[in-house]
């Protein structure tokens, strides 16, 4: 009975602190976002459109952020949105932590939605354009690699190499040869360049 009370104990504890944590967490996150978007004109490029987003927990914790796509600004409160255009709720508060502040955060929740411990309601690319966002104020997961040119690359003439060692460069021009018959024919089915130049377009 003492080794069973101690056990049970430690899983209430090893809760709680999950549950502490999420809370804090998702607290750090939403008030990071608001701030950083008052301040970052890079941040509020971003917000073009109004929707909500929110992640939760089954056991209790919850935030959701309420985007302005007008004012291109930010509001966030604790608990779940009434109707969000897109939500990510997990099974438990120490799942929540454990894919949030992974290094593949998306692939992580992502996976666990085909195992149906996390339920992604709504357009799952805004789980990715979400995800930039909080990356710019919290950096969470694995950081992007870094810049650098391809190795190999072709800066110089080889003449080892197996492609074609001469490019012809065509001067510039602004319309087609009238001699080119089948540039014109060609041209005829295009409906973008006939359409963008005021020229009348055929009934589909």
């Amino acid at each position: 009975m003492g080794a069973t009370g101690r056990a049970y104990r430690q899983r209430r504890a090893a809760h709680a602190a999950a549950v502490t944590g999420l809370r804090v967490l998702l607290w750090w996150l939403g008030h990071g976002l608001v701030l950083a978007t008052r301040c970052s004109a890079a941040l509020r490029s971003q917000i073009t459109r109004d929707l909500t987003v929110e992640i939760s927990a089954d056991d209790g914790p919850g935030r959701h952020w309420d985007f302005d796509g007008q004012r291109r600004l930010v509001a966030t409160s604790a608990g779940r949105a009434a109707a969000p255009d897109f939500a990510v709720r997990f099974s438990g508060s120490a799942h929540a932590l454990r894919d949030l502040v992974s290094h593949d955060a998306v692939d992580a929740i992502m996976r666990d939605r085909i195992d149906g411990t996390v339920r992604v309601e709504g357009n799952h690319l805004l789980l990715m354009w979400f995800r930039g966002l909080v990356r710019k104020v919290v950096p969470i997961g694995g950081a992007d690699p870094p810049r650098r040119a391809l190795p190999g690359a072709y800066v110089a003439h080889d003449p080892a190499a197996n492609g074609v060692e001469k490019i012809t460069v065509e001067p510039a021009v602004r319309g087609l040869d009238p001699r080119w018959t089948g540039g014109w024919q060609a041209r005829a089915k295009l409906w973008i360049v006939q359409g963008t130049n005021g020229e009348p377009l055929r009934e589909p």
